[in-house]
């Protein structure tokens, strides 16, 4: 979901520029995106399935190395489609391998150039084919500061991609003067099924806690069971702007940490406890480096204490930013 989010404010800065934006997606990123966009046309990409039921990278992603190939040829063939019939331009591909063409121009999202694996030894070997997929495309856009270690650290930074350039921490939130709300809200996110356990533990710590709360499933599913109580607001799914409003009337946001949901913390400047995915190696990396720097702390899965890390938050200073003019900037070499 965290790649949809973040090319929210890509696509309505090129809107203002004056170009015409069509998305190409699958799953719950394309339910989120038409919600956003309902004016322009979005088509069905195959999807790459991905999934975290293990706590190992190397079997969550071995496991689905077939599907993830066929899934990168499959949407290739249908890129190619879209650019016969509709004549685009210009390809922006978040982390979508397969999304490009011989007759646009093509540009890659990531902040993730150098993946990273628990024991390192398979590093050089996945980084080498990475950078080969990626150097398929005319430009790598890298959302982060261009020093390292920016908020990416390695995974961003020290390559040999070439055309790269930065376009700073990107976001689709903006500040807001509002009346605090909330003392917690715990914003869900990623692949099944460990959303649902995420949940299950974050719902179980915030009836602890009896205080206002709001919990935000992150499920584009209107039919999902309701877990408000008098504490706690209950949201499926928010836009952008709702979450926006949410977020600036909360204390404390409880998330996972994964790199989009920390640019948005970054944006409004928001104090968080984050919980990576496990088995996701990056979120596992961007926890420890951002509790390193006294930025967030966090907690394994399991593991959650939030009135505990309430109490320890003074120790942290958060993050604040705000690079739009870099974005634009980039925006305006294509």
């Amino acid at each position: 979901m965290g790649h949809a989010t973040r090319c929210i404010p890509i696509a309505r800065k090129l809107q203002q520029m004056g170009h015409n934006i069509d998305f190409a997606s699958d799953g719950p990123p394309r339910e989120l995106l038409k919600l956003e966009f309902p004016e322009v046309r979005h088509h069905l990409l195959p999807s790459y399935k991905i999934t975290y039921p293990t706590k190992s990278i190397i079997l969550n992603v071995g496991r689905k190395l077939g599907s993830f190939f066929l899934a990168i040829k499959n949407e290739h063939k249908k890129v190619k489609e879209l650019v016969t019939e509709y004549k685009y331009d210009v390809i922006i591909s978040d982390n979508r391998f397969g999304c490009y063409s011989p007759q646009t121009k093509n540009i890659f999202i990531t902040h993730q150039i150098n993946i990273i694996t628990p024991t390192g030894v398979l590093d050089p070997a996945i980084r080498t084919f990475n950078y080969r997929l990626i150097n398929k495309f005319d430009q790598c856009w890298v959302p982060d500061f261009k020093e390292f270690p920016g908020l990416s650290g390695v995974l961003g930074h020290n390559h040999t991609i070439k055309n790269c350039a930065y376009l700073g921490p990107i976001s689709r939130m903006k500040k807001l003067k509002t009346v605090q709300k909330y003392k917690y809200a715990a914003i869900l996110s990623g692949p099944e099924p460990q959303r649902t356990k995420l949940e299950k533990e974050v719902y179980k710590e915030l009836l602890k806690l009896k205080v206002p709360s709001a919990l935000v499933s992150g499920v584009v599913n209107p039919s999902i069971e309701d877990l408000s109580t008098d504490k706690i607001d209950h949201f499926p799914f928010l836009t952008s702007n709702d979450l926006n409003q949410l977020i600036c009337s909360t204390e404390m946001i409880v998330c996972r940490s994964g790199y989009t949901s920390i640019m948005d913390l970054a944006k409004l400047g928001k104090k968080a406890i984050c919980i990576p995915t496990p088995g996701q190696t990056e979120q596992e990396y961007l926890a420890k480096l951002y509790e390193e720097k006294k930025f967030f702390p966090h907690y394994k899965q399991g593991t959650l204490d939030i009135q505990k890390a309430s109490k320890e938050i003074d120790g942290y200073t958060g993050i604040s930013l705000d690079s739009e003019d870099r974005l634009h900037t980039v925006l305006l070499s294509i």
